[in-house]
């Protein structure tokens, strides 16, 4: 499995949140969360969903933030600090398994924020995950699964077959089943599994084009998107089907200042189809 140093997975934290932002506060306004007080975010990350959750939710909310990793939670409260919500927000470095475990038999939140966290990277039962927050809802009380569907993107247009082999590997790398109860795409099956009503999927598509208009998408790309796919090739690319001559081209195109690197081809553009799953207890 690929492994992440705490520096990488801050740079991570960071580069994701400013390129997933727009996204993630258009999901957050989907949820209705006025007159909402009690609000988790589990997976807290870098804090993006944090503060869009804060500033949705109004003045009078507060938020718990959770994350097992400390130097995440510290990111967190400097990004809440910076976008002046830091008296609305607190956080608890804990597993998400064990915060839903006493919110089910205590107080409970009236909505939950789940930010791709629901996945078997981070838990082993993702259905018995989600249905331990449905369990920590208050009545009428909404839990939100988002994902940037990110083996679902569009990272390479124009160079299909490749990019699914990259894609191939990189999830060998990271040990994700291929198929079957606990796969990644499955939020809308454990979402109504839990026996939540209403249950409701919007597809949020994160585009980036043209590239160099937008300031976030080169990094993302360069410091998070390509060094995964390569590494991941690199490992188990093999595995994925993919020749010397295959792993040759795609450190070609995922390399900046490569003649042949694919974001500097006229055109070049992403999509994350990212999704939002909501349900209400």
């Amino acid at each position: 499995m690929a492994n992440v140093d705490e520096a990488g997975l801050i740079t991570y934290l960071r580069t994701n949140r400013a390129f997933m932002a727009p996204v993630v506060e258009q999901a957050v306004g989907l949820l209705g969360l006025q007159g909402r007080h009690r609000i988790l975010d589990v997976g807290t990350g870098a804090g993006g969903g944090l503060v869009a959750l804060a500033r949705a939710a109004g003045e009078q909310a507060r938020v718990l933030g959770v994350d097992r990793n400390e130097s995440a939670l510290a990111l967190a409260l400097r990004h809440a600090e910076e976008e002046n919500v830091l008296d609305q927000v607190h956080t608890e470095t804990a597993d998400l398994l064990q915060v839903a475990a006493k919110a089910s038999g205590e107080d409970r939140f009236d909505a939950i924020w789940a930010s791709d966290v629901i996945w078997p990277g981070n838990v082993e039962d993702p259905a018995t995950a989600v249905a331990r927050l449905a369990g920590a809802l208050s009545p009428d009380g909404v839990l939100a699964l988002f994902t940037s569907n990110y083996y679902s993107s569009t990272f390479l247009p124009g160079h299909a077959r490749l990019e699914r082999q990259l894609l191939t590997a990189s999830e060998l790398d990271w040990g994700i089943p291929a198929d079957g109860p606990e796969h990644y795409a499955r939020h809308v099956h454990w979402m109504t599994a839990a026996g939540l009503r209403d249950v409701q999927l919007h597809v949020l598509p994160r585009v980036g084009f043209p590239a160099d208009a937008d300031p976030t998408v080169r990094p993302y790309l360069e410091k998070v998107v390509w060094p995964q796919l390569l590494a991941g090739a690199r490992a188990r690319g093999k595995e994925a089907g993919m020749t010397k001559e295959d792993i040759a081209r795609a450190e070609a195109l995922l390399t900046p200042g490569r003649p042949e690197y694919v974001v500097d081809e006229p055109g070049y553009y992403l999509i994350h189809p990212t999704l939002l799953v909501t349900g209400r207890r």
